[in-house]
């Protein structure tokens, strides 16, 4: 049962979600404000597992805390290349390095059962449902005076009002952080649904994940359909079930047949907005992107530690030098600020985090339905990092759900061992077993 020990994590995680929906009613800098939560949450998180005498710390010492560490290291050395702009600089410490620390260490301290990633889970549905309203209000309704403002004073009706239709945006910075958004929730909870033991839940998060397919759909978001695609492989790869790696195969091969081959229901805007991922070489965006790409390659020859921290557009903090051609994708832009010395330590480090989790899941982990449900965090984690190579979806309230999905899968292990003696205990109740 949880105590109030562990609570101060699930604020955290609250709060992130809070703070997109209180923008729904007013203004707020996100990013001030979660570095205020995080400043508060976090000590008083430390202090509680302090208390707690049967607190591990070297849980919180894993591989994840030291490649994050790593990354901490070269982030702080940045400092020194010669373009650096401190404001730039301040703003991303804590999306870009400080969220993974804390995840690292923390969640293996703090998540210590199933109970425990399911209130997580619980806590993300809510606010998927309030932003899904808003999507849902927005195409119905009408934009309020808020989202006029973004869309004709903000410049957003360049992007969001497109000869295929309106892209909805809820309360997100713009419609691909909400398509993103939408579509890990709807990896992450339709996998989640088979793993949870209680009739209503499994029907619960099946709901979730339809809301976030609508939000996708609604979005107009082409990125988002790599997040559904990478989280399907991920799972059929981890699951160590036959069936459902048959099934995961097949739903793989039918959704590309479908939006490959044919063009069934292309009528529809969303349908087609979606199927046109699938056809890139045919997209002027697409090609516009890759040209630029290799614009970018001539100027970043010489800059092999980039061009600064938070300056992939620098329009707002007048550098020394900027790149001309605006990065097109997250990893694009981790390219252009920590050059290629900090693309080739950043990949190398979340592929570790991958290879690692997935270890993980499949030899340590021997819980069928524990296993399930952190494979469900990996997955959409592998759908986000193949969406970031096509766009720029490292954006708030992201960071958070991402690093906690690798951080959960080292938890897992120490969870799974609780498991175990809890069974040995009572072995004519085993616990956790799927039906």
């Amino acid at each position: 049962m949880m105590t109030n020990k562990f609570t101060s994590f699930h604020l955290l995680f609250l709060a992130q979600f809070l703070l997109m929906a209180l923008g729904i009613f007013i203004n707020v800098k996100a990013g001030v404000a979660t570095l205020i939560v995080t400043l508060l949450l976090v000590p008083i998180c430390l202090f509680q597992l302090d208390k707690d005498k049967s607190t591990d710390w070297s849980k919180g010492r894993n591989l994840m805390f030291t490649v994050c560490l790593i990354w901490l290291g070269y982030y702080l050395l940045e400092l020194f290349n010669p373009n650096n702009v401190l404001d730039a600089w301040n703003i991303g410490f804590l999306p870009y390095a400080l969220i993974p620390l804390l995840c690292a260490f923390l969640v293996p301290l703090v998540i210590r059962s199933t109970k425990s990633i399911e209130i997580l889970l619980f806590i993300w549905s809510v606010f998927v449902l309030i932003f899904t309203i808003k999507g849902y209000w927005q195409k119905n309704h009408g934009f309020s005076e808020k989202d006029l403002f973004f869309l004709y004073n903000s410049g957003g009706w360049r992007t969001h009002i497109i000869w295929s239709g309106i892209r909805f945006f809820s309360c997100f910075s713009d419609a691909a952080n909400y398509g993103v958004h939408a579509a890990m929730s709807a990896t992450l909870f339709g996998i989640s649904a088979f793993f949870v033991k209680e009739r209503w839940k499994q029907l619960f998060f099946l709901f979730i994940a339809l809301c976030g397919l609508y939000g996708m759909a609604i979005s107009g978001t082409r990125a988002a359909v790599a997040v559904i695609a990478g989280g399907i492989l991920m799972v059929v790869v981890i699951s160590k079930n036959w069936k459902m790696l048959i099934g995961g195969v097949l739903l793989f091969i039918s959704l590309f047949c479908f939006f490959y081959f044919t063009n069934i229901g292309s009528g529809n805007q969303y349908i087609f907005k979606i199927r046109s991922a699938f056809h890139p070489t045919e997209d002027a965006s697409y090609l516009v992107r890759v040209q630029n790409r290799e614009r970018m390659k001539e100027l970043m020859a010489s800059k092999p530690i980039g061009y600064g921290i938070g300056l992939s557009k620098s329009e707002r903090f007048n550098p020394k030098e900027s790149m001309p051609y605006p990065p097109d994708s997250w990893l694009v832009s981790v390219w252009v600020e920590t050059g290629i010395i900090g693309l080739i330590l950043y990949l190398a480090i979340h592929g570790i985090l991958f290879a690692w989790g997935a270890w993980i899941l499949l030899v340590k982990v021997r819980d069928k339905r524990l296993r399930g449900l952190v494979a469900a965090w990996l997955s959409m984690d592998a759908g986000f990092f193949i969406a970031a190579y096509v766009n720029d979806v490292m954006q708030y309230p992201n960071q958070l759900p991402v690093y906690t999905g690798f951080a959960l899968c080292f938890a897992a292990q120490h969870i799974d061992k609780q498991i175990s003696k809890e069974k040995a205990l009572t072995p004519e109740q085993p616990l956790n077993e799927l039906p």
